[in-house]
């Protein structure tokens, strides 16, 4: 068992206010906001589906729209806990199943799996230009859509679009830590050399 789930369980015992947050490359917006933004969310698709499986007995859906029924009915479930997540109405087996829940699924997946070909045709160029958007420019957006306010009102195509540019910047930054860690490294070791071979200083009279 990872430490991180360890503990999560002892403080679910604890106390069920206690929040457990993976990491994310959002560092303003909590992973459970942002799942609970995209849970919580049906896009018309979504909504004319889960009128037609509605609309049917078990027995006369096919193996494939059964799984799609049931991925509509655990999204319910989960947005139901993520809502509840961090209060006493959350007990320690939901607040340990929304911790697992976070650790394992895939956000990205359950976004574009939201998004139509359509905005997610957008978000492609969208992304694809601001990829290459000098990394002053693309901080500052990011740190701007990251405001709680700010990302609360976001349409879910721009939310998606939000989430994307976070991990490149959160790539870019690593690289320019990685970078100056590694620069630090070697003037460190110059630094080393230099008093190893520098001569020293006689004493004698």
């Amino acid at each position: 068992m990872d430490v991180g789930r360890m503990i999560a369980i002892e403080k679910a015992r604890r106390s069920n206010k206690s929040k457990i947050i993976p990491k994310s490359v959002m560092d303003n917006i909590s992973p459970d906001i942002e799942w609970l933004k995209w849970l919580s969310y049906e896009s018309e698709f979504e909504k004319k589906r889960i009128e037609y499986f509605d609309s049917k007995k078990v027995s006369e859906l096919s193996y494939e729209e059964l799984e799609e029924a049931s991925r509509y009915s655990r999204n319910k479930v989960f947005s139901r806990l993520f809502k509840i997540y961090g209060t006493d109405e959350c007990s320690e087996e939901d607040h340990m199943r929304v911790y697992d829940y976070m650790c394992n699924e895939s956000i990205e997946e359950l976004m574009l799996s939201k998004l139509s070909s359509e905005e997610l045709q957008y978000a492609k160029q969208e992304i694809t230009s601001l990829s290459i958007a000098p990394k002053e420019q693309l901080r500052a957006m990011v740190s701007d859509m990251q405001k709680p306010e700010i990302y609360e009102q976001l349409s879910m195509v721009n939310s998606y679009i939000l989430h994307i540019i976070s991990d490149i910047n959160f790539v870019r930054n690593l690289s320019d830590l990685e970078r100056k860690i590694e620069a630090q490294v070697e003037q460190n070791k110059q630094t080393g050399k230099q008093k190893l071979y520098s001569p020293v200083a006689s004493t004698r009279k």
